[in-house]
């Protein structure tokens, strides 16, 4: 069940330092350094957060994206799958997110990128490949990350028209 993010303050921030606490989203901080804090938001104007909820009510996920609300561009996704394994609830919440940004926010355009080689980077090629979109670029080492190495980044946009969800 997608949910706003504010209402689970307290579960989000602890799932949160326990993600960055393991080495299998050391991709999603984008730094070379671990930030343990998250901030949620009080408001939509800049950025939508929403957390997806299994049936049991615990948080399984998080999604947020920056909207440019004179362009109505979207960016800077970021999305987390807590349970690091293909999950069918978090499949369907996310879905259920582009299509909010899509309709509810007007989306023109989303743009995103991921870490070559990390586990986002193979989502959202399969994902462009399944409801439209392209590759529109890859920096070469474009960020150090908190292992010392660098990583290239894939670039990925959908125009509003290519959206096929």
């Amino acid at each position: 069940m997608l949910r706003q993010a504010i209402l689970y303050s307290e579960d989000l921030r602890k799932k949160y330092v326990e993600a960055m606490c393991d080495d299998y989203f050391k991709f999603y901080s984008g730094c070379s350094y671990r930030s343990f804090d998250i901030e949620i938001l009080k408001d939509d104007w800049n950025v939508i957060q929403r957390v997806s909820v299994n049936s049991e009510g615990k948080i399984i996920g998080f999604m947020s994206a920056e909207i440019n609300r004179d362009s109505k561009n979207i960016d800077r996704f970021g999305i987390m799958n807590f349970t690091k394994n293909p999950n069918a609830v978090f499949a369907k919440d996310l879905i259920k997110f582009l299509r909010e940004l899509k309709h509810s926010y007007n989306a023109n355009k989303f743009e995103f990128a991921a870490y070559v080689g990390s586990e986002a980077e193979k989502m959202y090629t399969k994902f462009i490949s399944k409801y439209g979109g392209n590759v529109i670029g890859r920096k070469r080492r474009s960020q150090k990350l908190a292992d010392g190495e660098y990583y290239d980044t894939t670039i990925f946009e959908i125009m509003r028209e290519d959206m096929n969800f």
